[in-house]
């Protein structure tokens, strides 16, 4: 992985990152009454298939998106502690005798996290309108 490929990647994935929270913080703002999403069930949307809401209600993906969010916020480790993680892995790699390409294995990781991220950002966009469609029916 060239160091540009490496910067593009930190790029892409601090994107979605961004476009995440930003589409949770608008589903945030806009239901609010959570409430209402319960028993409503996903129709087909543009950017989103019925079937990656499953067979839960909106409620429930409503309380799992806020939860996803809550947990990221929360829980990401400090660059000072990764990178000593870091370290420390290629460390015991190198004497257990372990071939570790962790940047490889680092940008197979931002892949995956840049994929899941922009999935839930579909999510939190597709919630979002269908509880705009709720309210407008109800005014």
């Amino acid at each position: 992985l060239s160091p540009a490929e490496a910067r593009k990647s930190q790029s892409r994935l601090t994107k979605a990152m961004e476009e995440y929270f930003s589409a949770i913080r608008k589903m945030e703002h806009v239901v609010m009454f959570p409430s209402l999403l319960r028993g409503v069930y996903m129709e087909q949307q543009n950017d989103v298939a019925t079937d990656d809401f499953g067979n839960r209600d909106l409620y429930e993906y409503y309380l799992q998106l806020k939860s996803i969010k809550l947990a990221m916020e929360g829980r990401l480790v400090p660059l000072n502690e990764s990178k000593h993680q870091i370290i420390t892995s290629r460390e015991e790699a190198q004497e257990n005798g372990e071939e570790a390409d962790l940047e490889q294995l680092l940008y197979y990781h931002f892949t995956g996290l840049y994929r899941v991220l922009s999935h839930l950002t579909r999510k939190a966009n597709a919630l979002t309108r269908k509880y705009n469609e709720i309210i407008g029916q109800i005014n």
